[in-house]
């Protein structure tokens, strides 16, 4: 990349659920504006290792591979001490990881709520504190949400209740971080083909489980008014964006990047 388009040039970023997929396109479009990544990442260890040689090799950024579980507020707290050691400052966190959930309404168990929420929401919620602590002032603050806390899904229920809690979450953040100029949005993404592409579309379609791929991709195409699938990249986009210098006056909201998907219903 031109010198001139590397916009987050010197600054650092910490992404949560970082080794593959949406978390790893993120990482690796922060790191192609010149920002040092640091790869959070709980049981890909392989692919977060090679993802930090490959974008400190491609692109001349610092990088750090950190493994942690999210929902337990020490693991949270290690990634941004080990950030701090390593760079010396914070200016950018995005709150990628997350976990899937259907189940039907009489079978979910207390425990499978608890677990969805631990990541979700209080995971979410540990960054954020951690960033609160530690980020400097005029920092980046990311959260993700989905396109399910709006759309209403069967089976769907305790996902989407932890990521409209999210998208609360934010707008209260807003205001706390605002003291020290720190924006904080959210990220709601729907219909991105992701590694979990697959068996995620089949939960969300009626009879999904029979479908082919090709079915799957044509019948999320035709929730969006462009008419294709979203890719990585398209999300990675729109944290570029939030993270940069441009994005200033924006805070406390929630961006749907769905192609219009979040329109529409399954």
């Amino acid at each position: 990349m031109e010198e001139s388009k590397r916009t987050l040039q010197g600054k650092v970023a910490i992404v949560t659920g970082a080794s593959r997929g949406i978390g790893a396109s993120i990482a690796t479009r922060l790191a192609k504006h010149g920002a040092s990544v640091v790869i959070n990442y709980l049981n890909s260890a392989s692919e977060a290792r090679e993802l930090s040689k490959r974008l400190h090799n491609d692109y001349r950024v610092g990088t750090l591979a950190v493994k942690a579980d999210i929902s337990k507020p020490e693991d949270v707290a290690k990634i941004f001490q080990q950030t701090m050691i390593c760079f010396g400052t914070i200016d950018i966190v995005v709150s990628n990881a997350g976990i899937e959930h259907f189940g039907d309404l009489s079978a979910v168990k207390p425990e499978e709520i608890d677990h969805v929420f631990d990541v979700n929401v209080k995971g979410q919620f540990f960054v954020a504190q951690q960033a609160e602590k530690l980020m400097k002032e005029g920092g980046r603050l990311i959260l993700t949400s989905s396109v399910s806390a709006v759309m209403g899904v069967p089976r769907h229920a305790i996902y989407a209740a932890s990521k409209a809690a999210v998208t609360g979450m934010t707008k209260c953040l807003a205001w706390d971080f605002g003291k020290k100029n720190i924006t904080v949005n959210c990220i709601a993404a729907g219909g991105v083909k992701s590694d979990m592409y697959e068996k995620n579309a089949k939960e969300y379609m009626k009879n999904g489980q029979d479908l082919s791929m090709d079915e799957i991709d044509a019948r999320v195409s035709a929730w969006s008014p462009l008419g294709r699938v979203g890719m990585p990249d398209d999300i990675a986009g729109a944290v570029a964006l939030l993270a940069s210098d441009e994005a200033g006056w924006i805070t406390g909201q929630t961006l749907h990047v769905s192609g219009g998907a979040h329109m529409a219903t399954a």
